[in-house]
């Protein structure tokens, strides 16, 4: 079985499980959904899982030493269609050459930043009329995409070198580098509380760099940029700020008894 039907397989199995319980515990999913915060405000968000790089020496999954990938920041509920997101991750990326011609092998650390727009397939609250805004969605997809730029510092080497060594190809360029990055994707929100939601999902990043694997045009290859994947799970956590602005402590009213 090879690494693309692996994942793909891998997403479609968690989906179909989320799925299944949605049905299989429909009661317990209604409860859940039932919810008097609106659906606004800030996210927290936290994630890790692998990734998968496409570069001048390898373009499938075949030849990837698939890497960690994690990362943490915030997102934005505008509307209950639309958020802007804000991330940091660390993406561990590695290849080795498909067809062996120059003996190469590499890794690269990857530190991105950036930020997007995320829109919701599907509008995050399930009611309507008078119920719309205490029922939410168990289960939501969105798509989302934006920019930012990578800060990346690969290491080429042979192959075949032998274990324990610290044998490596000269640098195309000075390193560490900073490039220009696209991601979009998608995946599912599945709401577990007004705090805790879970979101596997997928994302390519396209960069505008040629030298994540310290490889470029002069030793034979293509000019083509380096882009990768990403598939991983985050956990989501709403912090549910009280507003105690009008509340009789804050107004500087204490309680007492009225006379008689």
């Amino acid at each position: 079985m090879n690494r693309r039907l692996y994942f793909y397989l891998l997403f479609l199995a968690m989906a179909t499980v989320c799925a299944t319980s949605v049905y299989g515990q429909g009661d317990a999913i209604r409860r859940m959904g039932i919810s008097k915060v609106p659906e606004r405000g800030l996210v927290i968000q936290a994630g890790a899982g692998l990734a998968a790089v496409k570069s001048d020496i390898c373009g499938s999954w075949g030849c990837n030493d698939i890497g960690p990938a994690m990362g943490i920041g915030a997102l934005f509920k505008a509307t209950p269609y639309l958020s802007f997101s804000g991330e940091v991750e660390y993406i561990k990326l590695g290849a080795t050459e498909k067809t062996p011609v120059n003996n190469i092998t590499f890794e690269s650390e990857v530190i991105e930043v950036s930020a997007m727009v995320v829109m919701n397939l599907l509008d995050s609250y399930s009611g309507s009329n008078n119920y719309r805004s205490t029922r939410k969605r168990f289960v939501v997809p969105f798509v989302k995409a934006g920019a930012g730029f990578v800060y990346y510092t690969p290491t080429s080497y042979p192959t075949n070198r032998r274990e324990n060594t610290d044998v490596t190809y000269d640098r195309i360029r000075s390193y560490p580098a900073i490039a220009g990055v696209v991601p979009f994707g998608g995946g599912i929100r599945f709401r577990f509380s007004d705090h805790w939601s879970v979101a596997p999902e997928i994302v390519y990043h396209m960069t505008t760099t040629d030298y994540l694997d310290n490889v470029g045009p002069p030793i034979g290859f293509a000019h083509t940029k380096d882009h990768y994947g990403v598939f991983s799970v985050k956990v989501l956590y709403t912090p549910i700020l009280k507003n105690e602005v009008f509340t009789k402590k804050n107004q500087g009213i204490s309680g007492f008894k009225k006379k008689k």
